[in-house]
């Protein structure tokens, strides 16, 4: 199956909570979710991302800051060319152009940067870009990089009121991939796993500390299980290997996560006559018309379940 990861840079859990996401409550009640995932040490943006796409911790990857000429380890090797390596047709769309490292010469079918300094709501047009593509183009793994909730964290301070408009407009960004996901051809065909790389506290993610190291993670789609609340532990780093998964490709021999099984319906079947209700049954156009609603209609975890990494 094909599958969109999406990343909201340095989202924090409790920031999902107090913001207004419609769209994020949408695909948590139709999918699986945990808010109590974790990132990698150091917790920053290049590194993480590096550890996200190849699997493997900081100290094997060897991506240590962020650098713009990053110097992999010949252990890393990244969703993306895994993905090329079997035949997948693959996408990335981002507004940070160290990002064009986190995969081998030609293993991107089709790279769109913007660059966030250049353009307002560099969130809304990275979405608009990404859902023109999907619906004419059909990649059979589309990345989609969500920046501004940390230009905003750092330039404001996280959970601040920036900090939370800057969430809101992630999840308005959100809905134009999930309303492209409703067009005839499209419906049904694709899974999304959506978290984020690390939270962040005062103006910074430096801190190895609940606030930084605990971020959400959240599956959607025909290959997901409806309404389940992941149990299991969860890190980053096993992010690849459940793209894998969802594509039915193998996972690459160096990797170090294992895929999130616990997320997969068992249930949907493409050809059933009597398939039981899941997310390809469920439109998009529901989850978009609780915008009207404020209160939260998921119903989170507790601050008291997170627990400090």
């Amino acid at each position: 199956m094909k599958t969109i990861l999406v990343i909201i840079d340095g989202c924090r859990t409790d920031g999902l909570q107090q913001a207004v996401t419609p769209n994020i409550d949408y695909i948590i009640e139709n999918g699986a979710h945990t808010l109590n995932a974790s990132t990698v040490t150091p917790s920053i943006t290049l590194p993480v991302h590096f550890s996200i796409f190849t699997s493997l911790k900081p100290i094997s990857h060897n991506v240590l800051t962020n650098t713009g000429s990053p110097a992999p380890s010949s252990e890393a090797r990244s969703i993306i060319d895994v993905a090329k390596d079997f035949g997948k047709k693959t996408a990335a769309f981002y507004s940070w152009e160290h990002f064009r490292n986190l995969s081998s010469p030609g293993s991107l079918d089709h790279s769109h940067l913007i660059k966030s300094s250049s353009v307002e709501n560099c969130d809304i047009e990275i979405a608009k870009a990404a859902a023109d593509y999907l619906k004419f183009s059909y990649p059979d793994f589309c990345f989609v990089y969500f920046e501004g909730t940390d230009l905003a964290g750092h330039k404001a301070g996280w959970m601040s009121k920036e900090y939370l408009d800057a969430i809101e407009m992630a999840d308005t960004a959100l809905g134009i991939i999930l309303e492209a996901l409703t067009k005839p051809n499209l419906s049904g065909g694709y899974n999304i796993i959506l978290h984020s790389d690390h939270g962040g506290v005062d103006k910074h993610h430096m801190k190895n500390s609940q606030e930084v190291m605990t971020v959400p993670w959240i599956a959607f789609g025909p290959g997901v299980k409806l309404k389940h609340r992941i149990t299991d532990s969860v890190n980053i780093i096993d992010t690849a290997p459940t793209l894998a998964k969802l594509m039915d490709i193998p996972a690459h021999h160096t990797w170090q996560g294992r895929a999130v099984d616990e997320i997969k319906s068992i249930i949907y079947k493409e050809n059933s006559k009597e398939k039981s209700k899941t997310q390809s049954e469920v439109t998009v156009q529901e989850g978009l018309s609780r915008r009207e609603f404020v209160r939260k209609t998921v119903q989170w975890e507790s601050q008291s379940e997170l627990q400090p990494v």
